[in-house]
């Protein structure tokens, strides 16, 4: 997770003292991280690579959803697994680092789902991208705009290809 300066800073700057307690939470977050990551993640990617890659016979619809779900998990299990991970060992350090995935398959509506993806890196595109771009402030084909910046430039953030590119778009 991205953290800011003024949720890290302090941190840094204090005395840290051993807590069994957090040093016990930080273990089960990096082992539940570990878990979503090497089970959940890994596969669900043998799944949605033998779906798409025609493994699984000829394609049909269940095939294609198959593939389509097996990757939504995966994509999710790997992001959040990988975050859970930073989260525990910073916290075996002493450190506190935010939630980056509330649970954004039980989502009711696409700003739901984008509130609780990568919350980190959403909050710092919007913050130091979209709203000095100008937001929501201006004309409408303006905010359109200020959203399609930010969002190919979070398709960056991603990689340096143009399928990210893409992808922001």
């Amino acid at each position: 997770p991205i953290q800011r300066p003024t949720h890290l800073l302090p941190q840094v700057q204090r005395t840290r003292l051993f807590d069994p307690k957090r040093f016990n939470d930080g273990l089960m977050l990096i082992l539940s991280g570990l878990f979503r990551k090497c089970v959940v993640a890994d596969n669900c990617a043998l799944l949605a690579n033998a779906a798409f890659s025609g493994s699984l016979g000829r394609p049909s619809l269940g095939v294609g959803l198959l593939g389509v779900y097996a990757f939504a998990w995966q994509i999710y299990a790997d992001f959040s697994g990988y975050s859970d991970i930073a989260r525990g060992s910073a916290q075996l350090l002493g450190f506190h680092f935010m939630v980056n995935f509330r649970q954004p398959y039980l989502a009711t509506t696409l700003q739901d789902f984008w509130r609780r993806w990568h919350i980190s890196l959403s909050t710092w595109l919007r913050d130091y991208l979209y709203i000095p771009l100008g937001g929501s402030r201006g004309s409408e084909s303006r905010t359109y705009w200020n959203l399609m910046a930010t969002m190919l430039l979070g398709g960056l953030w991603h990689g340096a290809n143009w399928t990210f590119v893409a992808w922001g778009g």
